[in-house]
């Protein structure tokens, strides 16, 4: 479903308890593959470690690198807790490991693909009226990713699996942060109040038990403030929702944590995030992850992305039925650029995936014929100076589930760039024995005149 998460931020970040940060691990899971990660327990008192040279004859200075906690006091008395454990000891962990992403995990039969948008729904809903999302790709827009392994998986640490994770910025005026929410399906009770894990236990009307913090933490003496809401609820579903100030563009920190920790409990706490609250009938599977430009190329804002989406919305494709109407454009996956979306073609006998992608500041490729990333490319040139290049490749497909046989497949591709440097790209991919999209029709989609960005 999901490539690695759209910035390096939002690798696993020294949260302020155990819990938080081992759900950061799960929520940079994207594409089957763990490739580390750290669970930490808060310390029992302020912390400072420094990160000893790798090299002690180097000749370079060594970098002065911290983690810095607030202190722990204990005793100590938290609202709604009759009784406070002392802290734990804090401590790292590392494993590499791979599990199927696939949203139709036997192992949690409560959670689906339509069960994720849902959620995803129902979490925007949530928010308050004056929070806006970031303009980001599908997996940074608030969904919710599959769930990682299974009860029985050993290549996970225990706690790890059995959690879907939603991430995305927020922005608030002029607070700006990075919010993360994990939903799981628990038969655990709910645990005792440790110093230093909250600052308060709020119990609810409806017997939903809320753990609430607000904190910060500080790497290499830059501090970022971070809020988190932790909810068990009577149905046996856990939620945890974090919230910090950190900008996605690592412009540094905005100062200003976008949501109170009375809306974050709130948050936490919301009936449409329950696994036992029921799929609303029509709701869609998860969209489709797309692949922009592979060159580097300019920023397409979201003003502009959403009179692309006009120009998209009213192309026509006649005789063919979409899981959902082009013209929602987002930034492209990790690794690509430009804005794009992927959507899947149901017409019985045409089945296939339809992906269009937008890039600014390209150059104009040579007119003679060549290979791109293995694939035999024709080139010709209109009168006014744009470049039309298309192509066919075929290739094999292994799906990750046992006892699955790989599927060839067959992907066309047409890619117009334009004198002003847009370039639009379209391809259609099949599966045998079904056909992709004929290449005018894809010439079709990527010539449309006001597809270009001046």
């Amino acid at each position: 479903m999901q490539q690695m998460a759209d910035r390096e931020k939002a690798q696993p970040s020294p949260a302020v308890t155990g819990w938080t940060v081992g759900l950061v691990c799960v929520a940079i899971v994207a594409s089957g593959v763990i490739v580390g990660g750290l669970l930490h327990e808060r310390e029992p008192e302020l912390t400072t470690k420094p990160v000893p040279t790798a090299t002690p004859t180097s000749s370079r200075p060594p970098v002065d690198s911290s983690y810095v906690t607030p202190p722990v006091v204990f005793p100590v008395e938290i609202p709604g807790c009759a009784v406070v454990a002392p802290p734990t000891e804090g401590g790292l962990m590392s494993w590499v490991g791979s599990s199927p992403l696939d949203y139709d995990n036997p192992a949690y039969p409560w959670f689906s693909g339509p069960k994720a948008v849902a959620m995803s729904r129902a979490l925007r809903d949530a928010l308050p009226d004056d929070v806006d999302v970031g303009f980001a790709s599908v997996e940074g827009s608030l969904l919710f990713e599959p769930i990682l392994g299974g009860p029985e998986d050993a290549e996970l640490p225990a706690g790890v699996d059995g959690w879907t994770t939603a991430s995305g910025t927020l922005r608030r005026g002029a607070g700006e942060g990075w919010l993360m929410v994990s939903v799981r399906q628990s038969a655990a009770s709910v645990p005792p109040c440790v110093a230093g894990n909250l600052d308060e236990r709020r119990q609810l009307a409806d017997g939903t038990t809320v753990d609430v913090q607000d904190t910060w933490y500080e790497i290499n003496k830059v501090r970022t403030l971070s809020r988190t809401a932790h909810a068990y609820l009577p149905d046996g579903t856990e939620v945890t929702t974090a919230v910090t100030d950190d900008r996605p563009d690592d412009s540094g920190n905005s100062g200003t944590v976008p949501l109170t920790v009375d809306e974050l409990a709130a948050l936490a706490a919301a009936p449409g995030l329950r696994v036992t609250t029921p799929v609303p009938p029509g709701t869609p599977n998860v969209p489709e992850s797309c692949s922009g430009v592979m060159e580097p190329g300019g920023k397409i804002d979201e003003s502009i992305t959403r009179r692309l989406d006009a120009v998209l919305a009213r192309i026509p494709l006649d005789g063919l039925t979409l899981d959902r109407p082009l013209g929602q454009l987002r930034p492209a996956d990790l690794g690509t650029n430009g804005v794009c979306q992927a959507v899947r073609i149901s017409t019985p006998g045409r089945e296939s995936r339809l992906n269009v992608s937008i890039a600014t500041q390209q150059r104009l490729p040579d007119d003679a014929p060549s290979n791109r990333y293995g694939v035999r490319v024709t080139t010709r040139r209109l009168p006014d100076g744009t470049v039309i290049e298309t192509g066919e490749s075929r290739f094999t497909v292994q799906s990750q589930k046992p006892g699955a046989q790989p599927v060839p497949e067959t992907e066309r591709t047409v890619t117009v760039t334009r004198p002003s440097g847009t370039r639009i790209q379209v391809s259609s991919t099949a599966a045998d024995p079904i056909e992709p999209l004929p290449l005018a029709q894809l010439e079709a989609i990527a010539t449309t005149p006001d597809l270009e960005v001046r």
